[in-house]
């Protein structure tokens, strides 16, 4: 998905535009950069988290998720399923994304 249409999802009207953005970047603009890309962008990213404070509840990021897969493609949501199955495997119980800086 290139573009940004699942944004306006009614089930995502009172999720600040900053944290849809940044889900935008993390899922989808990600696949479109090289191995070699993906490392810097990624710390670039854990730092615009840590600036700007981006914390999701548990209620925003099932939300998120949902509406992700709704508008992606059978591979996307393949993808997505591989990185969120990462994350859950890794993740204390009330982490956020900046838990995972040090593996960055």
């Amino acid at each position: 998905m290139t573009d940004h249409r699942w944004m306006k999802d009614p089930l995502l009207a009172d999720i600040p535009l900053s944290k849809l953005e940044f889900m935008q970047k993390l899922v989808f603009d990600l696949q479109k950069l090289s191995e070699k890309e993906r490392l810097p962008y990624l710390l670039a990213l854990a730092g615009k988290v840590n600036k700007e404070k981006i914390r999701f509840s548990e209620d925003e990021t099932q939300r998120i998720i949902l509406v992700l897969k709704e508008h992606s493609s059978p591979e996307e949501v393949q993808k997505m399923d591989r990185i969120l199955k990462l994350f859950h495997s890794r993740a204390p119980q009330e982490a956020d994304i900046s838990d995972y800086d040090d593996d960055l």
